[in-house]
């Protein structure tokens, strides 16, 4: 898969519409796998929680904060990660999700490529 291919961005409501499909999704970390760090659970603006599972024994660096991760969706509660990237500890994850319904309801000029 290259980095540079689009991919949609979804808030927590949305993920059950993209099962098998490569997504963008903000969240703040709410916990780390204790023991091997190779799994996050986040929390979306919409309260919904996702456990993102890192890929070929990688651990997941960061404790807290914010994040957008990018990953396939396997059901309405896991997502295989592939990328991360913090959103630093000052997010508003509520704006975010506003942004991401509303480019949702334009298709024609917001397109989602899946």
């Amino acid at each position: 898969m290259s980095m540079g291919t689009p991919r949609p961005r979804i808030t927590g409501s949305m993920v059950g519409q993209f099962t098998s499909h490569v997504v963008c999704l903000a969240g703040q970390i709410v916990e780390v796998d204790p023991t091997s760090r190779q799994w996050v659970r986040i929390q979306t603006g919409e309260g919904v929680q996702l456990q993102c599972r890192t890929q070929m024994g990688d651990e997941f660096e960061l404790m807290d904060g914010f994040v957008e991760v990018l990953g396939t969706v396997v059901d309405g509660s896991t997502m295989d990660l592939q990328f991360y990237a913090s959103l630093g500890s000052d997010f508003d994850l509520e704006l975010y999700d506003q942004a991401v319904r509303l480019t949702a309801n334009y298709p024609e000029i917001f397109p989602r490529s899946v």
